[in-house]
């Protein structure tokens, strides 16, 4: 796969060249890897996504994420008096995410693409329950015990599985194309419902998970790593992760590495995957390649560019046909909890029997107002 290769080199060349050319900036939290953190840097679930903590939406966001923070007194004060706690013990947060896209052709919609709600239960100083509500009856459902060694959880309910990066573009191949090789733009199809325990002691991340199966436990399965470094400005992480599922279809598996590299104001993320499918002949399975990475450049605050590449092999074996997906755009938060963001895509596609239809462009934008 040459020009495979070929791209891989290309995007560690341009986030290299831009790390070095882009005057200093100050880093911001919009992403664990800027810091070099784990995900509880903003968010109460220890794999990220979802509700908010206080720290993100009381501070980060309003002082540091967005363009401009809250201009007027009285603004002012309506954020100091609407805190997302309720009480104490009860917090709510929301993502709102409407799409509108035109592709090559004269195709497009507009549709909702993400409306969560989010509860969260504060039981104890250590325990919690979180209820999560989005358009479909998907959601994250789960208790949380925290504080266990090696800065540990304990997750038991229903949720996405940690593996890779969760990126919040549903459209990134390591999402869409994972378990399901023909694609799917809903997320719900990622859920399972099990156990999971996870710790961060010092620089390392690891999480293991035992899934729901249909004949016995052990049947899914989850797991996780990363280790974080700092190298003078340079932060640096990389892992690796596994995920097994046996359905209606039979067995799947997804496994792969993952990193990151941040330096002032430029993030690279990026993952390589695996995937292991019946082709429901004679027991047989088919192995195919994806990518994803994100090269996310902030150039003023609440201003980010953004270059995207994601690969699909369905079946490497065969030429089954390939998918690749190119885009750029801007993201841009003009005040605390109201972003939008400008998105041209290129889909390159080479036909085969696991690819249909012809290559286009396509652009979108989003609307997305959070808490």
């Amino acid at each position: 796969m040459p020009r495979f290769v070929r791209l891989v080199g290309l995007l560690a060349l341009l986030a290299g060249s831009i790390a070095v050319s882009v005057r200093p900036a100050q880093a911001l939290p919009k992403y664990a890897a800027s810091y070099g953190q784990s995900c509880t840097l903003c968010h109460e679930n220890p794999s990220g996504g979802g509700l908010r903590n206080l720290y993100a939406t009381q501070y980060l966001i309003p002082e540091e994420i967005a363009a401009r923070g809250w201009p007027t007194a009285e603004e002012a004060g309506f954020l100091a008096g609407q805190s997302p706690e309720i009480s104490p013990n009860i917090t709510v947060g929301v993502d709102l995410r409407t799409l509108s896209y035109q592709q090559e052709g004269g195709t497009g919609s507009t549709f909702a693409m993400q409306g969560d709600v989010y509860l969260n239960l504060q039981l104890s100083g250590t325990a919690s329950a979180y209820v999560e509500q989005g358009l479909s009856t998907s959601g994250e459902i789960y208790g949380l015990l925290r504080d266990l060694p090696l800065d540990g959880h304990l997750k038991a309910g229903r949720f996405i599985p940690d593996y890779g990066w969760r990126f919040a573009d549903h459209q990134m191949f390591n999402r869409r194309y994972l378990m399901d090789a023909g694609g799917s733009d809903n997320p719900a199809f990622l859920y399972d419902s099990g156990f999971e325990i996870g710790g961060s002691p010092g620089p390392l991340e690891f999480s293991a998970s035992v899934l729901s199966g249909p004949e016995s436990h052990g049947d899914n399965y989850a797991g996780r790593v990363m280790l974080r470094q700092e190298v003078g400005a340079l932060r640096l992480g990389a892992g690796g992760s596994v995920w097994r599922r046996h359905d209606l279809a039979g067995h799947k598996r997804a496994v792969g590495g993952f990193w990151y590299a941040s330096a002032g104001p430029v993030t690279w993320l990026g993952e390589i995957d695996e995937t292991k499918r019946p082709d429901g002949v004679d027991n047989a399975t088919r192995l195919g390649n994806l990518m994803a990475q994100e090269l996310t450049i902030t150039w003023a605050r609440g201003w980010d560019g953004r270059l995207t590449y994601s690969f699909q092999d369905p079946n490497r074996a065969e030429k089954s046909g390939t998918r690749h997906r190119y885009g750029a755009g801007v993201a841009y938060m003009p005040r605390p909890f109201f972003a939008l963001q400008l998105m041209g895509n290129y889909w390159d596609l080479e036909q085969g029997p696991d690819v249909a239809g012809n290559s286009y462009h396509e652009a979108e934008f989003m609307i997305h107002f959070f808490y």
